[in-house]
């Protein structure tokens, strides 16, 4: 990788090597979040299968001789909806319902730890230490799923559900207090946000068609299993090396906050402390808070149930080629976000993509329903490839700019307990809709209306609502405690970054 003299690298905070570390460290996260979209393929297969259902989840039968049972496509013609059932956590359940249900269990542990480890790391000198040891456990977890198999996935399921998922959300919060230190001033902020994004986009894009090509000259054709089993496989050779080779880029930072006895009961105090105060003096960040937790659980949830909807209700066989479409579409939407928001500024382009959002998300459920309907779910992944590609710079923009130095691990703690709090409402409400079959054969339509919902609230607390020049004047206070790092390109203090 390296530094272009125009366009978005042109930036001076690209003569810093952390903002190379950060870029790397995105592309495992970017590889890493890619191959869980096969995966959660491979695992409603095997669930599907596992109580005598198709993949698109309708019952297998016997045949018309009654010689043997049907063939996938075979009950697929006849459409006769599932009603195979598997036991989770001693409740019975459909497998279309078990999957969205485990993840929003994992999502809900998650966020009880996930502000707790913010306050503590705000208070130790190992933060870089503890967003390595983060990271490989996700990298680890992602490893373990290339053993994923018709047996076992349930267990492969609760582990990435639960401690990738941890370890994903742990690492997010370390690396957002370098981001702070990092980038100074809004343009530095857009431009390693901008950066981040498309390198990110571009590791997701990169390991969908290494998958799709490598699953295609190893003869797989439609088996689901082993495409995920070689694209897990693939992310582990890549993000290995990734992972040393960002890891040398990062400084350690000393304590931000000076602690007398056990950091573990000053960082509770301090996260009670910390919520009395935002209620009472900075009530613009807990909006703002607020409103990323929405944000984020929308983009997220995109990508969880756009896969399920274009598969159970548009009857499509492979939605991860849509999901990898949109993917694709994040590159250039992050580069036109970056141009317009280098003139409207952050707060103004992000009220933009979030009504856009929330507008495509109203089309998907209220339009594209139909069984085969290629062209409107086609259209739907390239309106969500541009508005969510410029999302994530933008609300982390917006983020860098509000939030108090010395506290950027914790507050990036309580955004994921926010985030990951509300991230199972629009889960719960799906999971709903389709256990209790609600509007009849409308329920995942209805179900999906959740997310027009979260995109909408979001638009209105981080954009239309929000007094920017005010939250960022709280801010400014506490500028004296960020430690910004030593390494510049070229210099010898650290490896260069190319």
């Amino acid at each position: 990788m390296g530094i272009c003299s125009t366009g978005v690298l042109s930036s001076p905070v690209f003569k810093k090597i952390e903002a190379w570390g950060y870029l790397w460290v995105l592309l495992i996260r970017g590889v890493g979040w890619t191959t869980w979209v096969f995966l959660q393929v491979a695992i409603l297969k095997y669930s599907n299968n596992s109580v005598g259902c198709s993949t698109k989840g309708y019952e297998m039968l016997w045949n018309a001789t009654m010689n043997r049972t049907q063939t996938e496509d075979e009950a697929n013609v006849f459409e006769i909806d599932c009603t195979g059932e598997v036991s989770f956590m001693g409740k019975m359940m459909t497998p279309s319902t078990a999957i969205p249900f485990t993840t929003s269990i994992g999502v809900l542990a998650v966020a009880l730890i996930s502000p707790i480890f913010g306050a503590v790391i705000d208070r130790t000198s190992k933060r870089k230490l503890w967003t390595f040891v983060s990271l490989g456990v996700f990298i680890f977890v992602n490893a373990l799923q290339i053993f994923t198999t018709p047996d076992n996935w349930v267990l492969m399921l609760a582990l990435q559900n639960f401690l990738a998922r941890l370890g994903f959300a742990l690492h997010v919060a370390c690396v957002a207090a370098y981001c702070t230190e990092i980038a100074e001033g809004e343009q530095e902020i857009i431009a390693l946000q901008s950066a981040g994004r498309i390198a990110e986009t571009g590791a997701m894009v990169g390991t969908l068609f290494t998958t799709i090509i490598g699953s295609t000259v190893m003869g797989f054709g439609k088996d689901v299993g082993s495409t995920a089993t070689f694209s897990q496989a693939f992310a582990t050779v890549i993000s290995i090396p990734i992972f040393f080779y960002a890891m040398v880029r990062f400084e350690e930072r000393p304590a931000l906050n000076k602690t007398e006895g056990s950091i573990f009961t000053a960082g509770f105090k301090q996260l009670f402390n910390t919520g009395y105060l935002l209620y009472k003096e900075n009530t613009y960040v807990l909006q703002y808070l607020f409103g990323l937790a929405f944000c984020d659980g929308g983009n997220s949830n995109v990508f969880v149930l756009f896969p399920i909807y274009a598969m159970l209700q548009n009857g499509l066989e492979n939605p991860a080629v849509f999901t990898g479409l949109a993917m694709i579409v994040c590159i250039p939407g992050a580069l036109l976000t970056k141009k317009i928001a280098t003139k409207i500024g952050i707060r103004r382009q992000l009220g933009n993509i979030l009504f856009s959002n929330s507008v495509i998300c109203a089309l998907l459920a209220g339009a594209i329903y139909q069984d085969g309907n290629f062209l409107g779910v086609l259209l739907v992944a390239l309106g969500f490839g541009l508005t969510i590609g410029g999302t994530y710079p933008m609300q982390k923009g917006m983020y860098m700019r509000l939030i108090p130095a010395g506290q950027e691990v914790e507050y990036q703690g309580l955004y994921n307990f926010f985030s990951l709090l509300l991230q199972t409402l629009p889960l719960t409400w799906f999971v709903y809709c389709e256990d209790e079959n609600v509007g009849g054969e409308n329920s995942m339509r209805i179900g999906m209306l959740g997310l027009v919902l979260f995109f909408f609230i979001a638009f209105l607390l981080m954009s239309l609502f929000m007094n920017e020049q005010a939250a960022v004047a709280k801010v400014e206070a506490t500028l004296y405690k960020r430690v910004r790092g030593t390494g510049i390109v070229g210099t010898g203090k650290q490896v260069a970054p190319i």
